[in-house]
C-alpha cells in the first residue's frame, strides 16, 4: 500500500490507505450502547501489556507516537519535512521499522529506516526512491522482505536492517511484485503477483526458490497475511463482486470466505489474534461509517463488536490477545480507542486534536 497516499486530510482518504473469541453481540446491539458498565477502569488498562505505536497528524505532518494503555505518551519521530508511517516492530521489541516520505522537486520519494525506541537516530536502510514499502521481518530479525524499484516497478528484495545494506532480489517480474509476508517460521514468504495479469496470492521459500501459485481466479487477490502460527494465509478478493475476505491453507486447501453470511459490503484491514484463533476486521457501511466484527476461524457466526453508528476502523489486538485498539471518528476527532475482544469497555484512549491512527501493539523490550 502506498504510503503517500496516506497523506490527505480528512478521514475517507485515511481509511482508503488502511490500503495498512465467540463472545460479544448481535449486530445492531453493539458498541457504545452494548459496552457494559463503562469505559475501562483506570486500573484494567494499566495492567493491559505494551505499548502502542501509531501515527498522529496533531502537528501538521505525520509523525509517529507511542501511547501506553493507560494513556501516557511519547514522541517518537519529528520531521517537519516529512511523514513517518510505523510499520512493524523488530521481533526483539527494541525498535520500530519506519517508513518516511517526502516530495523533492515534484516527486514522491520513500525509505525505511529501523527507529530506535529509545528516541536514536534512525537507521536508513537505503537511499530514498519511489518505492520502498509493506516489509515484513524474519522472525529472528536477522533479515526483512520488502517491495522495491530499484531494478524494476516493484519486485520483492530480502535485505539486512542496517545501513545502506545490499538488497537481494527474491522476483524479477515486469507486471510486478507486492506485498511480501514473511512466513512465522521464516522458512517462507507469501506475496502478490500479477504476471498472468490480475493478481493472485503466491508462496515462495525465502530465498526465492520453489514458487508456487495459491489462487487462481480472474479476480483480484491481495494483501496475504499469515496466522500466526504458520497454518493458515488470509487475504482479501473481490472474486465475489465486492472486497472479502478469505482464509486458505498453505498448500492452496479449505479455501473459505471469512465473514460467512454475516456481512453484505466490502471488508478490509483483517487483523490476525496472537493465538491464531480468530481474526478481526472492518465492514464499510453507507455514509462513511464502518462496523468492526471478530470472526472464528474454526468457522461460526462472526460477532459484531461496533454498532455501526459511527466509522470504527484499523483493528489491532493486545499481545495477549485480550483487548483491541482501533481507530473511531466518534467525538468530533479521529483518535485511538480500547475495548474488551468481546467489544465491551470502548474507551477513548488518544485525546489530542488531530488526527491519530493506524496503530501497532506489541511489548517493547
Amino acid at each position: 500500500m502506498h504510503p503517500g497516499t496516506r497523506g490527505r486530510r480528512g478521514w475517507a482518504r485515511r481509511a482508503a490507505v488502511l490500503a495498512l473469541v465467540g463472545l460479544g453481540c448481535r449486530a445492531g446491539t453493539c458498541g457504545r450502547a452494548a459496552s457494559g458498565p463503562g469505559p475501562l477502569s483506570g486500573e484494567e488498562r494499566r495492567a493491559l501489556p505494551g505499548t502502542i505505536a501509531f501515527i498522529s497528524e496533531r502537528a501538521g505532518q505525520k509523525d509517529i507516537w507511542l501511547v501506553k494503555p493507560s494513556g501516557e505518551e511519547t514522541q517518537l519521530t519529528k520531521s517537519p519535512e516529512e511523514d513517518d508511517f510505523p510499520a512493524a516492530p523488530t521481533p526483539d521489541g527494541k525498535a520500530l521499522l519506519a517508513i518516511a516520505t517526502r516530495m523533492v522537486n515534484g516527486f514522491h520519494l520513500e525509505q525505511l529506516r529501523v527507529q530506535p525506541l529509545d528516541g536514536g537516530a534512525p537507521v536508513p536502510l537505503h537511499a530514498p526512491r519511489a518505492r520502498a514499502r509493506n516489509p515484513s521481518w524474519s522472525p529472528d530479525g536477522r533479515w526483512l522482505v520488502a517491495e522495491s524499484d530499484a531494478r524494476s516497478f516493484s519486485d520483492l528484495v530480502r535485505l539486512e536492517p542496517k545501513a545502506d545494506t545490499e538488497e537481494r532480489p527474491l522476483t524479477q517480474v515486469k507486471e510486478g511484485c507486492f506485498e511480501p509476508a514473511v512466513s512465522p517460521d521464516g522458512t517462507e514468504v507469501a506475496f502478490v503477483c500479477s504476471r498472468e495479469g490480475d493478481p493472485e496470492i503466491y508462496v515462495m521459500k525465502a530465498d526465492g526458490t520453489d514458487e508456487r501459485r495459491i489462487t487462481v481466479f480472474h479476480k483480484e487477490d491481495r494483501e496475504p497475511r499469515w496466522s500466526p502460527d504458520g497454518k493458515w494465509l488470509s487475504f482479501i478478493s473481490n472474486r465475489e463482486g465486492r472486497e472479502r475476505y478469505y482464509v486458505v491453507r498453505p498448500d492452496g486447501t479449505a479455501l473459505r470466505a471469512v465473514s460467512g453470511e454475516a456481512t453484505t459490503l466490502d471488508e478490509r484491514e483483517l487483523a490476525w489474534s496472537p493465538d491464531s484463533t480468530q481474526v478481526a476486521f472492518v465492514e464499510r457501511l453507507p455514509e462513511a461509517k464502518s462496523r468492526l466484527w471478530v470472526a472464528r476461524v474454526e468457522g461460526g457466526a462472526p460477532v459484531a463488536l461496533t454498532d455501526g453508528q459511527s466509522r470504527d476502523d484499523a483493528p489491532a489486538w493486545s499481545p495477549d490477545g485480550k483487548h483491541l485498539v482501533f481507530v473511531a471518528e466518534r467525538q468530533g476527532d479521529v483518535d485511538l480507542w480500547l475495548m474488551r475482544a468481546d467489544g465491551s469497555g470502548q474507551t477513548r484512549l488518544t485525546t489530542a486534536k488531530g488526527a491519530d491512527w493506524l496503530p501497532r501493539w506489541f511489548v517493547p523490550r
